[in-house]
C-alpha cells in the first residue's frame, strides 16, 4: 500500500541552506488534473491539491485520472501549494488486467457475445427491455450479424439465453426455440417485446423507441472518489440517451482500487437514468438519479455546462467532508 510522507522544515539556526527535512512527499492515486493543478487521494484518504505551474514533469508522460502521482514539494502541505516536482505511474489495470477466457475487460463493460462472436457492451449494442412488472429486471437482446439469432442478457443473472429467428404464418419474424416454455422475441406495435407463454414479459421502453426524441447521444464520465479501505474507487460512468430526452440508460463499472491482495476489483451496475430537478440546497439543480436493476440509487448533481457530475447523498445533499467526490466528462 501506498503511504504518504509528510516531512515538516526545520529551520536552520546557523545558516539559510535547505536541507533535506525541508521538502514533503506525497502519493496517491489522481482524482482530478488541468493544465496547471492536480489533486491527489492519498492511502490515507487525504485530498492533496497542488500548483504545478512550475513544477519539474520530467517524469510525467500524460497524466490520466486513476494514475499514481508522487508529488516533492518544500515546507509544510498547504492547500494549493506549488509542487517541486512530480512522477507520475500509469493505471495499471483498467484496460486488460481483468480480461477473462475471451479476452473481454470487465472493468471496461465488455462481455463475451456468442451471436456476435466478439466483445461487446451490451449496453452499446443491445435493445434495452424491462419487466412488466416494474420490478427493475432487464433484458438486453443482442442480434447476430445477420439477425438469424438474438442473445438475451438478463440482469438478474439467468445464463444467456440464444433464440433462432423463425417466419410466422401470418407475416413478420420471431425469435424463439422448439421448447413449450420458449421465450419470444417479437416487434410488436413500434416496440421489441419478449413473450413467454403468450404473456408479455418485458418490452422496451417506448421513449427509447422514439426517433422523434432525437439521435441517440452519450457520454462518459471518470474520477477517483474517495473510499474507506482503499486508495480510492475509479467512477467509469456512461449514460445514453436520446437528445431530447431527459431519461435514459446508464452503465457504471466502479474498480476498487488495491481492493483484494492489491489487485483492483471491479462492479458493474446498468439500469435506468432520470433527470430530476431540485437538490436539498438548490430547487432549480439538475439531478441525475440512476436506478440500477439491483435496485441500488445513485444521485448525481450535473453542473451547469454539464461536464461534471457531483455524487450527492440520498438526500440529495453534497458531501460535508470537503474531500472530492466529482467525476468528469471525458467524451
Amino acid at each position: 500500500m501506498r503511504t504518504l510522507l509528510l516531512s515538516f522544515a526545520i529551520v536552520g539556526l546557523l545558516c539559510g541552506c535547505s536541507s533535506k527535512s525541508d521538502y514533503g512527499e506525497a502519493r496517491g492515486i489522481v482524482c482530478d488534473a488541468t493544465m496547471n493543478t492536480v489533486t491527489i487521494v492519498t492511502d490515507d484518504n487525504d485530498t492533496l491539491s497542488f500548483s504545478t505551474v512550475a513544477t519539474d514533469k520530467s517524469g510525467v508522460d500524460g497524466l490520466l485520472l486513476g494514475d499514481t502521482a508522487e508529488i516533492t514539494y518544500r515546507g509544510k502541505y498547504e492547500k494549493g501549494m506549488g509542487a517541486l516536482k512530480m512522477v507520475s505511474y500509469p493505471q495499471r489495470a483498467l484496460l486488460g488486467g481483468d480480461r477473462d477466457e475471451h479476452g473481454c475487460i470487465g472493468s471496461a463493460g465488455y462481455v463475451w457475445s456468442e451471436v456476435s462472436q466478439d466483445c461487446i457492451r451490451v449496453f452499446e449494442k443491445g435493445i434495452r427491455t424491462e419487466s412488466v412488472r416494474g420490478d427493475n429486471r432487464s433484458v438486453y437482446i443482442v442480434f447476430s450479424p445477420d439477425s438469424s439469432q438474438v442473445e438475451l442478457f438478463f440482469s438478474d443473472g439467468q445464463p444467456n439465453e440464444i433464440l433462432e429467428r423463425r417466419t410466422l404464418p401470418s407475416g413478420g419474424f420471431a425469435w424463439n426455440v422448439e421448447d413449450d416454455d420458449t421465450k419470444n422475441v417479437r416487434f410488436i406495435n413500434g416496440l421489441w417485446t419478449i413473450e413467454q407463454r403468450g404473456e408479455v414479459i418485458y418490452w422496451e421502453d417506448s421513449a427509447a423507441a422514439d426517433s422523434s426524441l432525437g439521435d441517440w447521444q452519450e457520454r462518459t464520465y471518470e474520477g477517483v472518489l474517495p473510499a474507506a479501505d482503499t486508495p480510492g474507487i475509479r467512477y467509469t460512468l456512461t449514460v445514453r440517451n436520446r437528445e431530447y430526452s431527459g431519461d435514459g440508460t446508464f452503465v457504471l463499472a466502479m474498480t476498487y482500487l488495491e481492493a483484494e491482495n492489491g489487485k483492483d476489483e471491479t462492479v458493474t451496475y446498468t439500469g435506468r437514468r432520470f433527470t430530476q430537478r431540485g437538490s436539498a440546497d438548490d430547487k432549480d439543480a439538475v439531478v441525475w438519479q440512476l436506478v440500477a436493476d439491483d435496485g441500488t440509487v445513485f444521485n448525481f448533481l450535473v453542473s451547469k455546462e454539464g461536464t461534471s457530475l457531483t455524487l450527492l447523498n440520498d438526500k440529495f445533499e453534497k458531501p460535508q467532508s470537503g474531500l472530492n467526490y466529482t467525476l468528469r466528462l471525458v467524451q
